[in-house]
């Protein structure tokens, strides 16, 4: 089956921009790969949560994950 790949284009304040793209640097990364590997670990994590409201609030459910 041949893999296509698609454009996602968001907004980003400049500062955000400039972090990130220090980060993919200092990974030793493009803008793009540095993006799509964290766009790719936030959606692993939003489907193990089930919610954007667990994902960002986990300790809801008496969580403790400081220890």
């Amino acid at each position: 089956m041949a893999r296509t790949k698609d454009f996602v284009s968001i907004r980003l304040d400049e500062e955000l921009k400039a972090e990130l793209v220090q980060a993919a640097e200092l990974e030793h990364r493009s803008l793009s790969n540095f993006s799509r590997l964290l766009l790719e670990f936030a959606w692993s994590q939003y489907l193990k949560a089930g919610s954007m409201r667990d994902l960002l609030l986990p300790d809801r459910h008496g969580v403790n994950r400081s220890v």
